[in-house]
């Protein structure tokens, strides 16, 4: 609606903002419910160059999609707060946004106001924190056991686990991954010691190397192909002759002159090479150039020199080899240089990469992923590094849950009795939170075939005739499709993942209900800049704009549209 007068005639206030952006909320749950559980569905989606994305991981296909309202870039915002803090969890919390606006819009229906549902909701995560709190158990997080559990029960579902053979355990891989590089005793782990390489070829290929893998090849054919008990310097200078940053020029007038020059280059290039080898390193990775010259001098001393590595390499090499990047070859110390039992190059995928393996006290690893399908690499990566927060979440707090639905379903259980202690309209509120929370053990039912309705109806009954302070865990049973109780060694879950989707759910869901208008400016494509920085815009498309001055068409200045 337009208000001549108040407003700038290309503002309009939108009518039923509040009503619009509680529907959107029901959309992206449309959209987004059926990737959930071990029986979810993927997604695509094809960018504007044609490029494609096959995933069923929320966060990454919800960041994909191009969403314009505002309410629904916070949903993803929100989904995204999930992925970024736990790395697990972000379909729960995009199914349980959804259902809270979806509920919220019911519960204005029947006349009770936002401010009433947001403190409704308010209460309920408090109650819901306070479940959890009670009904989460402690474990050493020191027992392989329950770590080998927490990522199975993470991947289930997930394309790695379809896609590669059984024999290769990816769950053990990245259990040993994270074991590697975590100090228990600190209860400190950090992610990004761990690199995840991708390479097309055959899924059995997937494979755990205690060191670092370089998609990179050796320089010459002429440098040895391995090297037993390697000594590893990782320079950042370059080992030719470089441009100046500023102009300058050697002025060369007899043959004999440019004899001389290219002389005192290969003197140059000599020296540095000589103390590289007094230094007893023979495996010298570079993030600069190495040229012709350097590489003859370094394969006559059985070196092998990688050149151009990234920086992130070298990063990980001083992690895995205990090297430091070199400062300067002037003087070259023994605590720079790093170590490794062996440095290798072989043939992956018809591309040679270079392997340094069985490093002493790797405080780095890399786990290389093979697959067929490079989109299927990618969300080979995703899983993996889901798999790697879960268990960071439990190592920095060592509290799990059972899965498979059930905690939410105690959670609705036990709220919906705690809601007769509170007066007011707040009750239906938290009796609608409830409900909300117990969507999420009816998708997954769903999603594997079973009916929800009566899903419902088992599920609640379950928790109604079970004996008071026993606490059971009853949630879906994917391979039975049944209600059955979960045990301890089937499905478990970091109490953490739990608590950040409530919390993310619920700040959410307050935020896009404290918005009751929305203003927006109209689009207009034909914006354009003049040369002298001049931007603006017109509705009629420039037609009547006057771009240039009259003076001639050589006067004109440049006009540039974007």
């Amino acid at each position: 609606m337009k208000y001549p007068g108040l407003l700038e005639h290309d503002v309009a206030r939108v009518e039923e903002s509040r009503k619009l952006n509680l529907v959107v909320g029901g959309i992206v749950l449309d959209v987004i419910r059926t990737c959930l559980g071990p029986r979810g569905m993927d997604k695509i989606y094809i960018d504007v160059l044609g490029d494609d994305t096959c995933t069923k991981h929320g966060g990454a296909f919800l960041r994909k999609v191009d969403l314009k309202l505002p309410a629904a870039k916070a949903i993803i915002e929100g989904v995204n707060a999930v992925d970024t803090h736990v790395g697990d969890g972000t379909i729960s919390a995009a199914i349980l946004i959804g259902m809270l606006l979806k509920k919220s819009e019911e519960l204005m229906k029947i006349g009770i106001t936002p401010p009433t549902i947001i403190r409704g909701y308010e209460k309920s995560l408090e109650f819901a924190l306070d479940i959890l709190d009670e009904i989460k158990r402690k474990e050493d997080i020191t027992n392989k056991e329950i770590m080998h559990r927490l990522a199975t029960s993470c991947l289930a579902g997930k394309a790695i686990t379809s896609l590669v053979p059984e024999e290769i355990d990816i769950a053990s891989i990245i259990v040993d991954a994270v074991c590697s590089i975590t100090n228990f005793q600190k209860k400190e782990i950090d992610v990004d010691d761990i690199k995840v390489e991708e390479k097309a070829g055959n899924a059995n290929g997937i494979q755990l190397i205690s060191g670092t893998v370089i998609d990179k090849t050796i320089d010459s054919s002429a440098m040895p192909r391995s090297i037993e008990n390697a000594r590893i310097l990782l320079l950042n200078e370059p080992l030719e002759m470089m441009r100046t940053k500023t102009d300058e020029q050697i002025q060369i007038n007899l043959p004999e002159q440019m004899a001389l020059f290219l002389d005192q280059e290969k003197f140059d290039i000599r020296a540095k090479i000589k103390k590289i080898i007094n230094s007893g390193a023979n495996v010298v990775i570079s993030r600069k150039g190495i040229n012709d010259i350097a590489r003859e001098y370094l394969a006559k001393a059985g070196i092998i020199s990688i050149r151009r590595a990234k920086m992130n390499d070298l990063l990980w090499l001083e992690k895995s080899t205990g090297a430091k990047i070199c400062k300067s070859l002037d003087d070259i110390s023994e605590e720079e240089l790093g170590s490794a039992k062996k440095v290798y190059e072989k043939n992956i995928g018809g591309d040679k990469m270079l392997f340094v393996e069985e490093c002493r006290n790797a405080k780095s690893i890399t786990i290389l992923l093979r697959c067929n399908s490079k989109r299927y690499l990618d969300e080979f990566h995703r899983d993996v590094l889901n798999a790697v927060y879960v268990l960071r979440n439990f190592i920095e707090n060592p509290f799990v849950v059972r899965g498979a639905g059930s905690t939410e379903a105690i959670i609705a259980n036990r709220i919906r009795k705690q809601s007769t202690t509170v007066e007011g309209r707040e009750q239906i509120v938290i009796e609608k939170f409830a409900d909300a929370v117990e969507e999420i053990p009816i998708t997954l039912a769903k999603n594997v075939g079973m009916d929800p309705l009566d899903t419902l109806t088992q599920l609640r009954s379950k928790y109604a005739n079970s004996p008071k302070n026993v606490l059971k865990w009853y949630g879906i049973d994917s391979e039975k499709r049944k209600v059955s109780e979960i045990s301890p060694d089937q499905i478990i879950e970091p109490v953490v993942v739990k608590e950040q989707v409530i919390k993310t759910g619920i700040e959410v869901t307050n935020m896009i209900l404290n918005v009751n208008d929305i203003f927006m400016r109209d689009e207009i494509d034909n914006t354009h800049c003049h040369i002298d920085g001049t931007v603006h815009a017109h509705h009629d498309g420039g037609t009547a704009h006057n771009h240039f001055e009259q003076e001639g068409l050589e006067q004109r200045q440049m006009h540039h549209y974007y």
